[in-house]
């Protein structure tokens, strides 16, 4: 199969996003309770744009206007949280392509809600 290369291509639209991984736990304290690790936070360059319209209605309302996707030549897996512009996203729906080198990925907005009070 040929593969194309549009790498090249969105290089001039690349902006800086950052992947969040929750660090790992490998301390304890003295009780045997786990002690909090440092997030792991990764510079990563790709092209993010509003999700489009067909798939908004395609996908019967599942996606708004807040979400995003995501092509880039890094590889991530789903569930993964991204940061853009001081906005969190989860990484929804990876798109495998064979035939490019470039990734697409869905990113739905991180929506936290007040807790009950």
């Amino acid at each position: 199969m040929r593969r194309f290369q549009f790498a090249d291509v969105t290089r001039k639209y690349n902006v800086p996003y950052t992947l969040v991984r929750p660090g790992k736990t490998e301390e304890y304290d003295d009780y045997g309770d786990p002690i909090p690790s440092q997030t792991v936070r990764e510079a990563h360059y790709g092209v993010i744009q509003p999700v489009d319209a067909k798939l908004k209605q395609a996908e019967g309302g599942r996606y708004t206007a807040e979400d995003r996707a995501l092509y880039t030549v890094s590889v991530h897996q789903s569930g993964d949280l991204i940061e853009y512009k001081g906005i969190q996203y989860t990484l929804d729906d990876p798109e495998i392509r064979d035939y490019s080198d470039v990734n697409k990925y869905i990113l739905k907005k991180v929506i936290a809600n007040d807790p009950v009070q």
